[in-house]
């Protein structure tokens, strides 16, 4: 559970008379240079990698924000910011997993930038300035006990009072000037209050503390109230002094005990006297800062279990979305199974303790939660029994791998609406295909056609693609009619899974997307020109179109292995290179033709194509996990090809020719340029060999410019 700590700790000093308490821009549990698994049994976190299946994979927040929508039916404004939004922005995929920032923001509206005020960003106590000084004078107008004279100087000074929170701040002493006039009992306590919320904005907490507290009981019920919830915000502002390290950080003891104390009593008193006051949503907040900074798990948590029971979203100083947020980045982490008792909470929480590897070679000192264990906390879901019986048919699923288990907790009249409804009806339906169940298609539709939340018809896609993948059925994910609408979903099974047949009927059909197409086409030629398979090559290129376009450099919205163009590649003069599909020609009538396979090789190097060369065959070669979609590749025939062990045949063969040894002595060396790891495959040569090869590239080839142009080896 990381912090942006000094973010945080200045949102603490943020007076709030009437506003939301902000909460830190962080995102706990994701990752923003995370790529996403494309599976459904998600058992370790990836924080871009949730899916609207209610799933120990998920990231917590996730799980917690569909509950609490299945609660209430929205989770309101998000302000969490998304770091990786410049991904999120470009894609239009509702089936690809995502991460809670960019959930939150599908669920909720459009993110705030600035405080209610519209005067300040999130992050200082000054930002209820706007909101507090119409507070005030609305309050002196309707006082009793003033007259005209002090109710024109009190409100003038403060509208004039305008802090900028800066440490050379003097606001107190221009307002003590400004009501020094101000006689009545009634306006010295407001004159005194004024006086108070200059010491605040200056930063002077101890001044502002006192001044509110010698404002007694006046007998007005907007002063008496604003004073004593004051009083509290500054004992709670006093408090932080203490609360953080040099780097912003929380103390391991937290803030001043008598501070905090002081503060919650204050919190307390307020919201017994004025239950629906003004500030009461705000005073409910800062009590959760009072028991964060006191490390009051306890009392921190009860906070959270009603601000989430709430049904008046005005009433809750947060929206549930950023209720969430702020719940992870102080409490969560630290929460197991025993440690509360509220069904929902209690659900994100044993999800998260059914988290494990399925990787052996890494560690899981952790085991995941027991069946008993979660058996155990049954009287806990008296009346939310389908929440419990998810629960078990989840341990099912993803830590015992019990597919007929999942079907005896989850009626087959499992659906309705809501994540929990729909999570039901999904797990169900992936649970039929495991099992092998002639009915396990059926049911995928039908959990599809009955998702209308965001991204439930768009998980319920990934897993009818998985399981057509693994039926040897990707036809039906083309074919007319089909329900998987999935742009990404479909170019992933083309990527990796489909054939030469299906890539050719795709790569050819002109009513489907061109981009489809482009990539269906890019993978098919990709495949058969590194394959071996040239003949196919040169008859399927006639498909690239004559006027077909490269891919601008800067041009980050479209990916390299839709870029069909570079097909039509017209050769190279450094090193002479007739067109592609005249060298693929060459090599169908003589795969070993020594310039046939140095001109692959240009093509391969020029265009980013060599083995774990980060682009198009971080796409088409990299093999996937077979639990994830594309993770079942339909082989093309023959090895990949290999820039290094072309030229290796090449020197190794004197009917080569001296032109072509050269060049192919050349290019071996360079493999190896300027890193000293091998850039065109898999193998690792020896420095001996690579000092070797150079060696005899000056002694057989002397006058060969590609001896003249290398000076050293690598």
């Amino acid at each position: 559970m990381k912090l942006r700590s000094l973010a945080l700790a200045a949102l603490i000093f943020a007076a709030s008379f009437a506003a939301p308490v902000a909460v830190s821009p962080v995102q706990a549990s994701a990752d923003s240079t995370c790529y996403p698994n494309w599976k459904i049994r998600q058992t370790d976190l990836n924080g871009c990698s949730s899916t609207a299946l209610l799933s120990p994979g998920n990231d917590t927040r996730v799980n917690l924000l569909m509950l609490l929508h299945d609660r209430h039916g929205s989770v309101g404004v998000s302000n969490v910011p998304d770091y990786d939004s410049y991904y999120n922005e470009r894609r239009r995929s509702d089936a690809a997993p995502f991460n809670f920032a960019y959930f939150a923001g599908k669920l909720g509206p459009a993110r705030k930038e600035v405080d209610d005020s519209g005067d300040f960003p999130w992050g200082t106590r000054c930002m209820s300035n706007a909101s507090g000084s119409a507070a005030f004078i609305a309050a002196v107008g309707a006082a009793k006990g003033l007259n005209g004279t002090e109710r024109a100087a009190l409100a003038a000074a403060r509208s004039a009072m305008s802090p900028q929170c800066s440490s050379d701040e003097t606001a107190r002493a221009v307002a003590e000037v400004a009501v020094q006039n101000v006689t009545s009992k009634t306006g010295k306590a407001f004159a005194n209050y004024l006086i108070g919320a200059a010491a605040f904005y200056d930063g002077d907490m101890a001044g502002a503390g006192a001044a509110f507290s010698a404002i007694g009981k006046t007998g007005d019920s907007w002063l008496d109230g604003a004073a004593t919830y004051m009083v509290a915000r500054a004992a709670l502002n006093q408090a932080t002094d203490s609360a953080f390290g040099e780097y912003g950080d929380l103390n391991k003891e937290g803030g001043d005990r008598a501070l905090l104390s002081a503060a919650e009593n204050g919190f307390r008193a307020y919201l017994k006297a004025n239950p629906n006051g003004e500030y009461a949503t705000s005073a409910r907040g800062l009590l959760r800062r009072v028991y964060w900074l006191g490390q009051d798990r306890q009392k921190l948590l009860n906070q959270y279990v009603a601000q989430f029971a709430e049904k008046d979203a005005g009433k809750r100083n947060l929206s549930l979305a950023d209720m969430v947020q702020e719940l992870d980045i102080k409490l969560f982490g630290d929460l197991g199974p025993n440690d509360s008792s509220d069904p929902e909470l209690l659900a994100v929480i044993l999800l998260r303790e059914m988290r494990y590897y399925d990787d052996p070679s890494l560690d899981e000192s952790n085991p995941p939660v027991s069946r008993s264990s979660i058996e155990a906390l049954r009287g806990l879901y008296a009346g939310k029994e389908d929440l419990f019986n998810y629960l078990l048919a989840a341990h099912a699923y993803y830590v015992e791998k019990k597919s007929a288990e999942v079907l005896k907790l989850i009626p087959a009249t499992a659906g309705g609406s809501g994540y929990l409804a729909y999570s039901r009806q999904l797990l169900r339906a992936v649970a039929l295909d495991e099992a092998g169940d002639a009915g396990a298609r059926a049911a995928l539709i039908t959990a599809l056609n009955a998702g209308k939340l965001p991204f439930q018809r768009g998980t319920a896609e990934l897993g009818l693609a998985m399981h057509l993948e693994r039926a040897k059925a990707l036809d039906l994910v083309y074919a007319a009619g089909s329900p998987i609408h999935d742009a990404e979903i479909r170019q992933i099974l083309l990527r990796y899974s489909a054939g030469p047949a299906l890539l050719r009927t795709r790569a050819a059909d002109k009513a489907t997307a061109a981009n489809e197409r482009n990539v269906a086409l890019y993978t098919l030629l990709y495949k058969q020109l590194t394959r071996g398979d040239y003949a196919g090559f040169v008859k399927d290129s006639a498909l690239v179109p004559a006027n077909a376009k490269r891919i601008a450099a800067d041009d980050y919205e479209t990916p390299r292995y839709s870029e069909v163009a570079v097909f039509n590649w017209a050769g190279s003069r450094d090193f002479a290179c007739p067109a592609i599909s005249t060298t693929a020609s060459a090599l169908a009538a003589n795969p070993k033709d020594p310039r046939g396979l140095l001109c692959l090789g240009e093509f391969v190097r020029l265009h980013g194509m060599d083995p774990y060369f980060y682009g198009v065959t971080e796409y088409l070669d990299n093999p996937r996990d077979v639990d994830e979609l594309g993770g079942h590749p339909t082989p093309f025939g023959g090895k990949r090809f290999s820039r290094l062990d072309a030229y290796k045949a090449i020197i190794a063969n004197p009917a080569a020719g001296p032109e072509n040894r050269a060049y192919a002595l050349h290019r071996a060396i360079r493999c190896y340029a300027p890193s000293g790891m091998n850039g065109c495959d898999d193998s690792e040569q020896s420095m001996a060999q690579r000092k070797a090869w150079f060696q005899q590239l000056k002694r057989d080839f002397p006058t060969s410019p590609w001896s003249k142009k290398l000076t050293v080896y690598w």
